[in-house]
């Protein structure tokens, strides 16, 4: 159920002999630590910021959710798009690769668990958790180790943004998890807790959601902007619902289902989006989020690499973790 890291998945170009440090890419700059033995997580200073990486090997909540499978191999080929990536961070950023869960057989319920017992250990080591899937399922998981966290906090107002063609607020029988059942969890959990559920959905699309989801979302108080409105002639509104949104939250958890976006920058997903959006307005909202310094952990799902056209998805895929991780280690802005 857990696999420490290889160092087999981060091979690159070597510049470092003639550029010096000025050369560094990831590959170069990672650290391998095993998950189990977390103490051994390098210790932060106050001017570090820390980011671990964590593969969710699973495509069975894609598999019981009807679509095509295949996402539990997209941690390794994230990786691989990773590990040439120029390093801009400096010696104040620390990024950790710790390994991969994965679900064995049909048990994803208890993987999604152990799942989330690593992401708190991540979370109380100092570090943010960037979790890179896997299915959709990866959001429950990853919820459950930042819910243990905020246990431990004074403060523990939790907002999620998504970007994501589809609610993923399924009603299932006895709420059996699949890839599309994982926020209306997180709904009843923190109704159950009485906890706000602070849900905001960014790419939604009317073609992509039943009515019944639609009514689902309306009655647990779901945010969202649909996909046709995500565009740059449309962000000075974005930016201002995203900062009154923000404003309410002490923590921010971001997911992104790589089928939001048009098949032609991401053909390697499990449910093929003919009318998705652009990755430019996604970089620029991530950067924009991440610039709060209220964000605590991102997720990335649905790489399914079987399907993937030259790689564009997983080439996208890593350019996002890029900009997260580049605009967290920058100068925080004030509301």
């Amino acid at each position: 159920m857990y696999r420490k890291p290889n160092k087999k998945n981060w091979i690159g170009r070597d510049d470092m002999p003639i550029d010096g440090e000025l050369g560094a890419r990831w590959h170069q700059k990672v650290e391998r630590i095993n998950l189990e033995e977390v103490d051994k997580l390098p210790r932060l200073l106050d001017t570090s910021k820390g980011f671990t990486l964590l593969g969710f090997c699973s495509d069975e909540g894609i598999r019981r959710n009807q679509g095509r499978v295949g996402a539990a191999e997209g941690p390794v080929q994230m990786r691989i798009h990773l590990s040439n990536l120029p390093w801009h961070f400096g010696k104040d950023t620390i990024l950790v690769d710790g390994g991969d869960v994965f679900c064995l057989a049909k048990f994803l319920e208890e993987a999604q668990s152990f799942l989330g017992e690593k992401v708190f250990k991540i979370l109380h080591s100092g570090y943010k958790s960037v979790l890179i899937g896997g299915g959709h399922e990866i959001a429950w998981g990853h919820y459950l180790g930042i819910k243990k966290f905020l246990q431990t906090q004074p403060s523990r107002k939790l907002g999620i943004i998504n970007f994501d063609a589809h609610f993923d607020m399924r009603e299932t029988p006895q709420m059996q998890s699949t890839s599309g059942t994982s926020f209306l969890q997180i709904a009843n959990d923190r109704k159950a807790n009485n906890e706000d559920f602070s849900y905001f959905v960014l790419g939604i699309q009317k073609q992509s959601n039943t009515p019944k989801l639609f009514q689902t979302a309306h009655n647990w108080g779901v945010e969202y902007i649909s996909s046709e409105k995500m565009d740059f002639m449309f962000i000075q509104d974005i930016y201002a619902k995203l900062t009154k949104f923000i404003q309410k939250q002490d923590f921010l958890y971001i997911s992104v289902c790589l089928d939001v976006f048009s098949a032609s920058y991401a053909p390697g997903v499990s449910a093929l989006n003919g009318m998705g959006i652009y990755p430019t307005i996604v970089t620029d909202l991530i950067s924009f989020i991440c610039r709060t310094g209220k964000v605590l952990a991102f997720d990335i799902a649905e790489l399914s690499p079987k399907y993937d056209t030259d790689d564009r998805t997983a080439r996208l895929a890593s350019n996002l973790i890029f900009t997260y991780i580049d605009a967290s280690v920058g100068t925080s802005i004030q509301e």
